[in-house]
């Protein structure tokens, strides 16, 4: 139950910062504040919360990284195969060698060095992700079976917006796919989450990519 719970906390947390673009903006300038603020109702120190995000970023900053865990998450959408902590961070640790995660490297040993520790990466927020495939796969067949004529003055573009953002037009949704995922291999595909945590999820990464270009990852 506390699993469901917090599953569903963060989905609501994503569904919001969809159309709140402050709220999204104080996601993705600080990830980790938000989901302690919004899940645990607690607090960590400002340097746990600057580690944890610095190690958030330097993963979202890797292309191959963010392709290996959506290649991860959906060898493991039937539920048998999802992975314990332990087994995702033994498998993560493996793709950060072999992909060359020198940033993820490089927090890590700061943490160490100066014996601050990583918080808020639960077991219930990598359920969470894992599972996202399987919910773009549901949100695709919904908005497959939504599909019809198009109305007058629309055009029929196969991505339904959901019910609570009717203002999300169907062709405002094509426009930010071209653009924001076709065109950018920091974003995540549009096959791995529904558009409404793909938003913020390709704000994330681009924010990172930015960071990672002013040195914003170096020792010390």
């Amino acid at each position: 139950m506390s699993r469901a719970a917090t599953v569903r906390r963060v989905d609501a947390l994503f569904q919001a910062m969809e159309t709140d673009f402050l709220l999204r903006e104080q996601f993705i300038t600080g990830p980790t504040h938000i989901l302690m603020e919004y899940l645990a109702g607690s607090s960590v120190s400002p340097e746990q919360e600057a580690l944890t995000d610095r190690l958030i970023y330097s993963v979202f900053a890797s292309p191959k990284l963010l392709q290996w865990f959506e290649e991860y998450a959906h060898s493991h959408t039937e539920k048998e195969k999802m992975p314990a902590g332990r087994k995702f961070l033994a498998d993560f640790c493996e793709a950060t060698v072999n992909h060359g995660g020198r940033d993820v490297v490089a927090t890590l040993l700061e943490g160490c060095v100066t014996e601050t520790g990583i918080y808020g990466l639960t077991d219930e927020l990598l359920h969470y992700f894992i599972n996202l495939p399987v919910a773009q796969t549901l949100y695709s067949d919904r908005a497959g079976k939504q599909d019809g004529d198009p109305g007058e003055g629309e055009e029929n573009v196969g991505m339904q917006p959901r019910d609570k953002t009717p203002f999300v037009t169907n062709m405002t949704w094509k426009t930010w796919y071209k653009i924001q995922s076709a065109d950018d291999e920091q974003a995540f595909s549009s096959r791995f989450a529904p558009p409404y945590v793909a938003v913020t999820l390709n704000g994330l990464a681009r924010y990172a990519v930015e960071l990672r270009a002013r040195n914003a990852f170096q020792l010390g």
